[in-house]
């Protein structure tokens, strides 16, 4: 039994039924059966104040484990001298004589290079958030970094197991890690945020089942093997139109900045959104927003600013095609561990590790690419 897949998990029986009558051809809503994730979606609930250790967190500083040092990259002189002069379009010569740049990173003799702060991400707390699923580690935390260069196009994301009997310092304690912005930013995260999860699923957008990914064709004439070959081709062709024939859902209704908005003013799904939070949203609701928020009632599903086991959306080649080149393997033995949303201008950034990774509680083989 597939864990990670919607059909597979009881607390999600209700979304997935919902999901799957808006197909009225039961061949195809089985065939799409097999692309909707057992997801969580994370949305912020409150400003960190660091007030709790290990807690599920974006943004700000991690709580690292005793003896724990802010994990760096070490870059050499002459890699550090070529990305000022990439991203400044000068020769070496020229930034050597003008610029003041090995002032703003710490030098490690030892290494001969400097010590540059990866970027953090977020921390998730696995236990909190293991009602929701079954493929996560039981307990601990997952710490996720990012290693950018702003003048490549290069991402090399980092995930570290804090097992949860390991003593934690707060971040408030960590000393602000030292970044020139003009070179490797970090500036996104700078702001940080509790984090609450919620089962939800994610589906597939349907054009990505193409020739471009293989891996997908595969998994959905999987699902159609018992019926007959011209079946089968209508159910495929059926694919390509399917987004057309779809009711749309609340978060599809809403524009990416009211998404942000929603998530970053602590409203959840399922909460019943209070007189008091209505009054404040004429600030900056849309009319979009006017017509689907109720007072006193529930708020409807719509995405998190991170979920869990989603998709990448690359509507070319799937982000795990790519992970599978550059990691080794099939694609399809890959999944989405995190997606988040990476900066005001709608990027979204996917971590990706092979199954067999995760099941093991091996995280040091992880892709990132944004969708795009």
């Amino acid at each position: 039994m597939d864990m990670l897949l919607a059909e597979n998990s009881p607390i999600r029986q209700r979304l997935l039924e919902q999901k799957l009558t808006q197909f009225k051809d039961p061949n195809l809503a089985n065939v799409l059966s097999a692309f909707i994730r057992s997801s969580v979606d994370l949305y912020p609930c409150a400003n960190e104040d660091y007030a709790q250790l290990g807690n599920s967190r974006l943004g700000g500083l991690p709580d690292l484990p005793v003896g724990i040092d802010y994990p760096v990259t070490l870059v050499g002189r002459e890699e550090m001298l070529d990305a000022y002069a990439e991203e400044f379009d000068h020769t070496r010569e020229y930034v050597e004589e003008h610029y003041c740049w090995s002032q703003d990173w710490d030098w490690d003799e030892a290494a001969q290079a400097f010590r540059v702060p990866m970027q953090f991400i977020a921390q998730l707390n696995c236990s909190d958030l293991k009602a929701f699923q079954s493929y996560l580690p039981r307990e601990g935390r997952l710490l996720f970094f990012l290693d950018r260069w702003r003048f490549s196009e290069m991402l090399r994301g980092h995930v570290y197991y804090v097992a949860e009997d390991q003593l934690l310092n707060s971040g408030k304690a960590i000393a602000e890690p030292k970044f020139d912005d003009a070179v490797c930013a970090n500036y996104e995260y700078e702001a940080a945020y509790q984090l609450q999860g919620i089962a939800s699923i994610k589906m597939i957008a349907t054009d990505m089942i193409n020739s471009d990914n293989p891996h997908l064709v595969r998994l959905a004439k999987a699902r159609l093997q018992a019926l007959p070959e011209s079946q089968q081709a209508m159910v495929l062709e059926a694919l390509e139109v399917v987004d057309d024939e779809l009711a749309p859902e609340w978060q599809d209704q809403l524009y990416f900045f009211d998404l942000m908005k929603m998530n970053k003013h602590g409203l959840i799904p399922g909460q019943i959104l209070t007189q008091a939070q209505w009054s404040a949203l004429p600030e900056w609701q849309s009319s979009n927003l006017q017509a689907l928020l109720v007072p006193e009632q529930p708020l409807p599903y719509y995405n998190g600013i991170a979920s869990i086991n989603g998709h990448g959306d690359s509507r070319y080649k799937a982000p795990e095609l790519h992970a599978a080149a550059e990691l080794g393997g099939n694609a399809e033995d890959y999944l989405v561990l995190l997606k988040v949303v990476y900066s005001e201008h709608s990027m979204q950034l996917n971590f990706i590790i092979h199954r067999d990774d995760l099941a093991l509680g091996k995280f040091d083989r992880i892709y990132c690419i944004y969708d795009y």
